[in-house]
Protein backbone atom coordinates (compact mmCIF):
# COMPACT_ATOMS: atom_id res chain seq x y z
CA UNK A 1 0.00 0.00 0.00
CA UNK A 2 2.89 2.36 1.08
CA UNK A 3 4.41 1.20 -2.34
CA UNK A 4 1.45 2.52 -4.03
CA UNK A 5 0.57 5.54 -2.53
CA UNK A 6 4.85 6.57 -3.24
CA UNK A 7 4.16 5.54 -7.21
CA UNK A 8 0.73 7.82 -6.67
CA UNK A 9 3.08 10.81 -5.74
CA UNK A 10 5.72 10.73 -7.87
CA UNK A 11 3.28 10.49 -10.64
CA UNK A 12 1.17 13.45 -10.06
CA UNK A 13 5.08 15.06 -9.71
CA UNK A 14 5.64 13.96 -12.83
CA UNK A 15 2.48 14.91 -14.61
CA UNK A 16 2.76 18.70 -12.90
CA UNK A 17 3.03 21.54 -15.41
CA UNK A 18 6.72 22.61 -14.06
CA UNK A 19 8.29 19.32 -14.43
CA UNK A 20 7.46 20.09 -18.04
CA UNK A 21 8.35 23.65 -17.85
CA UNK A 22 4.80 25.12 -19.61
CA UNK A 23 4.71 28.47 -18.67
CA UNK A 24 2.40 30.17 -15.76
CA UNK A 25 -0.88 30.60 -17.24
CA UNK A 26 -2.69 33.66 -16.43
CA UNK A 27 -5.90 34.65 -17.66
CA UNK A 28 -7.63 36.43 -14.95
CA UNK A 29 -5.14 38.60 -13.41
CA UNK A 30 -7.22 39.72 -10.55
CA UNK A 31 -7.80 35.97 -9.96
CA UNK A 32 -3.89 35.03 -10.11
CA UNK A 33 -2.98 38.14 -7.35
CA UNK A 34 -6.12 36.68 -4.95
CA UNK A 35 -4.88 33.03 -5.29
CA UNK A 36 -1.21 34.01 -4.87
CA UNK A 37 -2.50 35.81 -1.29
CA UNK A 38 -4.68 32.41 -0.48
CA UNK A 39 -1.08 30.51 -0.16
CA UNK A 40 0.56 33.66 1.76
CA UNK A 41 -2.55 32.74 4.44
CA UNK A 42 -2.26 29.48 4.05
CA UNK A 43 1.17 28.80 4.23
CA UNK A 44 4.20 30.57 6.32
CA UNK A 45 6.11 30.63 2.94
CA UNK A 46 5.01 30.68 -0.87
CA UNK A 47 7.37 31.96 -3.48
CA UNK A 48 5.33 33.08 -6.93
CA UNK A 49 6.27 31.38 -10.05
CA UNK A 50 9.31 33.04 -11.63
CA UNK A 51 7.67 32.85 -15.48
CA UNK A 52 5.14 35.65 -14.50
CA UNK A 53 7.16 38.72 -15.21
CA UNK A 54 7.66 40.67 -18.21
CA UNK A 55 10.95 40.80 -19.53
CA UNK A 56 11.75 44.20 -18.48
CA UNK A 57 10.97 43.40 -14.65
CA UNK A 58 12.21 39.83 -15.18
CA UNK A 59 16.23 41.23 -16.46
CA UNK A 60 16.02 43.43 -13.02
CA UNK A 61 14.81 40.44 -11.33
CA UNK A 62 17.42 38.58 -12.41
CA UNK A 63 20.15 41.26 -12.42
CA UNK A 64 19.33 41.92 -8.97
CA UNK A 65 19.86 38.10 -8.09
CA UNK A 66 23.07 37.78 -10.02
CA UNK A 67 25.16 40.68 -8.24
CA UNK A 68 23.84 39.85 -4.96
CA UNK A 69 25.95 36.69 -5.65
CA UNK A 70 24.05 34.64 -2.76
CA UNK A 71 23.75 37.70 -0.54
CA UNK A 72 20.46 39.54 -0.16
CA UNK A 73 19.65 41.58 -3.35
CA UNK A 74 18.34 44.97 -3.54
CA UNK A 75 15.39 44.11 -1.70
CA UNK A 76 14.97 42.59 1.72
CA UNK A 77 11.43 41.73 1.89
CA UNK A 78 8.99 39.92 0.57
CA UNK A 79 6.97 42.40 -2.30
CA UNK A 80 3.83 40.63 -2.04
CA UNK A 81 3.44 41.09 1.81
CA UNK A 82 5.72 44.42 2.19
CA UNK A 83 7.59 42.92 5.08
CA UNK A 84 9.80 39.79 5.78
CA UNK A 85 7.21 38.23 8.44
CA UNK A 86 3.36 38.09 7.79
CA UNK A 87 -0.06 36.99 8.92
CA UNK A 88 -2.79 38.32 6.65
CA UNK A 89 -5.78 39.02 7.21
CA UNK A 90 -9.10 41.22 5.28
CA UNK A 91 -6.98 40.17 1.93
CA UNK A 92 -9.08 42.62 -0.83
CA UNK A 93 -8.03 41.78 -4.47
CA UNK A 94 -9.82 43.61 -7.27
CA UNK A 95 -8.86 44.55 -11.04
CA UNK A 96 -9.46 47.33 -13.42
CA UNK A 97 -8.67 47.95 -16.85
CA UNK A 98 -5.91 50.43 -17.10
CA UNK A 99 -7.40 53.87 -19.40
CA UNK A 100 -5.54 54.51 -23.24
CA UNK A 101 -3.61 51.35 -22.54
CA UNK A 102 -5.64 48.20 -23.99
CA UNK A 103 -2.81 45.81 -22.58
CA UNK A 104 -3.00 46.65 -19.11
CA UNK A 105 -4.52 45.80 -15.85
CA UNK A 106 -3.93 47.26 -12.86
CA UNK A 107 -4.80 44.69 -9.77
CA UNK A 108 -5.38 46.21 -6.57
CA UNK A 109 -5.21 44.21 -3.18
CA UNK A 110 -5.12 45.38 0.17
CA UNK A 111 -4.58 43.70 3.44
CA UNK A 112 -3.78 43.59 6.84
CA UNK A 113 -0.30 42.03 7.70
CA UNK A 114 0.84 42.22 11.53
CA UNK A 115 -1.45 45.25 12.40
CA UNK A 116 -0.51 47.21 9.06
CA UNK A 117 -2.88 48.07 6.85
CA UNK A 118 -0.99 47.46 3.33
CA UNK A 119 -2.10 48.44 -0.25
CA UNK A 120 -0.08 46.85 -3.18
CA UNK A 121 -0.70 47.80 -6.90
CA UNK A 122 0.45 45.16 -9.34
CA UNK A 123 0.83 46.21 -12.84
CA UNK A 124 -0.26 43.16 -15.53
CA UNK A 125 0.94 44.24 -19.17
CA UNK A 126 -0.40 41.72 -21.93
CA UNK A 127 3.11 40.33 -23.94
CA UNK A 128 2.96 37.92 -26.55
CA UNK A 129 -0.83 36.70 -25.44
CA UNK A 130 -0.32 36.30 -22.21
CA UNK A 131 -0.61 38.79 -19.12
CA UNK A 132 2.39 38.82 -17.22
CA UNK A 133 3.65 41.26 -14.25
CA UNK A 134 5.14 44.26 -15.44
CA UNK A 135 5.65 46.40 -12.08
CA UNK A 136 4.40 46.35 -8.40
CA UNK A 137 3.96 49.44 -6.05
CA UNK A 138 3.55 49.75 -2.66
CA UNK A 139 1.12 53.11 -1.92
CA UNK A 140 1.19 53.05 1.64
CA UNK A 141 4.18 54.55 3.36
CA UNK A 142 6.93 53.47 2.80
CA UNK A 143 6.18 54.07 -0.67
CA UNK A 144 8.30 52.06 -3.10
CA UNK A 145 8.01 50.52 -7.00
CA UNK A 146 9.59 47.50 -7.45
CA UNK A 147 11.58 48.18 -10.43
CA UNK A 148 12.68 51.25 -9.14
CA UNK A 149 14.13 49.18 -6.08
CA UNK A 150 15.78 46.86 -7.96
CA UNK A 151 18.35 49.35 -9.16
CA UNK A 152 20.00 49.78 -6.27
CA UNK A 153 23.18 48.42 -7.82
CA UNK A 154 25.24 50.01 -10.37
Amino acid sequence: MRTEKAVILILTALMSPDVFGAATQIPDPAKFVSDVYARFVASDSYRAPEDIYTPRLKALLENDKRQANGEVGCIEFDFWVNGQDWKLSNVRVTGQDVPNRPNGKLVIATFVSIGQREEIHFDFLRVGGRWLLDDVHSVKDPRWTLSELLKCRP
